[in-house]
């Protein structure tokens, strides 16, 4: 059988064709489409009727070359499955469409060499009206170019490296967070509290470890190193393992501030496992506010994480930066929430 097209599917209608409906210049239909030039009511309306009966769809390509805007902005982050990524994603994108601006999104694989520095170099080669690099821990040739970058246009860092001074950052108050968490455990009467951390070459997970150590040094409880104990990652087998380790060492705890939910949830089953109860023997409180934190049993008392808001302040600061209108120093920290539920108990 032949492949045939139809007229209708092989040609997708054209500005001239607009012009035409509508009785028009081309001209006219550009001025409709791009909002430049006077044009009066009726015109604009025989134009927009046209547009929708003809389902015609401007060339994107052909308005940026002709506006000198894309109204595309680039993102550049870990996995976007992770919650943490996701949710300032969507916050972002969110933010954006409101200003009629889309996202181009690039979600590095930690597995494949050279992903991310590939990525910033493909952003570089586009023509985009800002960069928003949501990558903890960047490589030396990523700093390099990321720098060469934001000489051609705004660029603004989520939850990223401190040291990459002159760029504007967002991120959460990580340090502020985890004083909080501890605090809250201090204040429900546990004085041996344990810590499991993330990997501690992310800017968060030292922050948080840096809250932890300041709440325990300003009460009677002091500081433990040996009821510290880090992990690789943020998973749930990270958190159980890193819960075995505490338990096998035998030191004497009674709760346990974990740098995520998911560090928490892996602690909850290991203690579980070695037979003891949350919180009745041992409080636990993590670090996110995932979602399934207020459906495990117990719920799970954590910080939230306004991530969303997160992505949603980085966008702005972009425009500000791209509009000139970037105050101070640029660096934005946003607090963590306690959400208290059932996962942390008043030391009896």
């Amino acid at each position: 059988m032949r492949n045939v097209k139809r007229e209708d599917q092989a040609r997708r209608p054209t500005v001239r064709d607009v012009a035409a409906l509508a009785g028009v210049s081309h001209q006219t239909v550009s001025r409709v489409i791009n909002d430049h030039g006077y044009v009066n009511e009726g015109t604009r309306e025989r134009v927009t009727a046209a547009i929708k009966q003809l389902d015609y769809v401007p060339n994107a390509v052909a308005r940026s070359l002709s506006s000198d805007r894309t109204h595309t902005i680039g993102v550049v982050t870990n996995d976007i499955s992770d919650h943490f990524f996701a949710e300032f994603v969507a916050g972002a994108e969110a933010e954006a469409r409101s200003h009629d601006l889309y996202l181009l999104i690039g979600s590095v694989e930690e597995a494949v060499p050279d992903d991310e520095e590939a990525y910033l170099r493909v952003m570089l080669q586009r023509r985009l009206e800002g960069l928003i690099v949501a990558r903890p821990v960047l490589a030396a040739a990523s700093q390099r170019r990321l720098r060469s970058i934001a000489s051609r246009m705004p660029v603004v860092l989520v939850a990223s490296q401190p040291e990459l001074h002159g760029l504007p950052s967002v991120d959460v108050d990580n340090q502020a967070g985890g004083r909080d968490a501890t605090a809250y455990l201090l204040e429900l009467g546990h004085r041996q509290i344990a810590t499991i951390t993330g990997p501690l070459e992310w800017t968060s997970g030292g922050r948080r470890l840096a809250g932890y150590r300041a709440a325990l040094a300003a009460s009677a409880a002091g500081f433990d190193a040996t009821l510290v104990e880090s992990c690789d990652d943020w998973g749930l087998e990270a958190g159980a393992a890193a819960m075995n380790r505490l338990l096998d060492r035998g030191g004497a705890f009674t709760a346990v501030f974990a740098h995520s939910d998911l560090l928490a949830i892996g602690a909850i089953t290991a203690l579980r496992q070695r037979g003891l109860r949350v919180p009745a023997d041992v409080s636990v409180v993590g670090y996110d506010d995932i979602p399934v934190a207020r459906f495990v049993d117990p719920a799970l008392t954590t910080m939230r994480q306004p991530m969303r808001e997160v992505g949603r302040a980085a966008l702005t600061m972009l425009l500000d930066g791209r509009e000139g209108r970037l105050q101070g120093d640029g660096q934005v920290l946003l607090p963590a929430e306690l959400m208290v539920r059932d996962s942390a108990g008043a030391r009896g």
